[in-house]
């Protein structure tokens, strides 16, 4: 048993060093959008501000939501300027894993890979969402969080509105961290 822990607390300091937000206990379990419609989500959202993760190191991200077949699965294009003026594109399937919620999904981006729970708990679909996805590691779980617009920017007060959110949900927003839209710099992405 103080192997395990040992082994635990070392890979929580080498995730922790990554950047990967981790935090002692299980996942929390907010509530996501109640009728939510995948229809209305699709389309191109931009990155305002998220918790730090091993994957996503650009800026300038945005996620663009597509039907990927009639059943109602999602296709996911995430896109990011990298800090050497390269673009990092990878492409997924959003998949809704019960149809009484459909606002918590699980992203595949590629048929070998774990899935990703993607849970959006709050959106208006013309102008903001809220995404919150989170892993259970035993003794720690993984936090993941984005809050995204359908512009390059988001009024101050509905950040604030979606950061407290995620606090009450148990969610650090101290850890988030704001994402470059700027039109002159985001240019390379087209």
């Amino acid at each position: 048993m103080k192997a395990l822990q040992v082994i635990a607390l070392t890979l929580l300091a080498i995730l922790e060093a990554s950047t990967q937000v981790l935090v002692a206990g299980k996942c929390p379990r907010p509530a996501v959008v109640r009728f939510f419609d995948a229809s209305m989500y699709l389309g191109k959202w931009y990155e305002i501000q998220k918790l730090p993760v091993l994957f996503q190191q650009g800026e300038c991200a945005t996620a663009t939501y597509s039907l990927e077949s009639p059943g109602g699965n999602l296709e996911v294009l995430n896109k990011e300027l990298l800090p050497d003026g390269s673009i990092n594109s990878i492409v997924g399937s959003a998949v809704v894993t019960n149809s009484s919620e459909p606002a918590k999904m699980e992203v595949y981006f590629s048929p070998t890979s774990l899935p990703s729970p993607y849970w959006v708990l709050a959106t208006d679909y013309r102008g903001h969402s809220l995404a919150f996805g989170c892993i259970d590691y035993g003794l720690f779980h993984a936090q993941f969080a984005w809050i995204l617009s359908r512009q390059p920017t988001l009024v101050r007060k509905t950040l604030k509105d979606l950061q407290d959110l995620l606090a009450s949900a148990g969610v650090n927003v101290d850890k988030m961290i704001p994402t470059n839209q700027n039109e002159a710099f985001c240019r390379a992405m087209g």
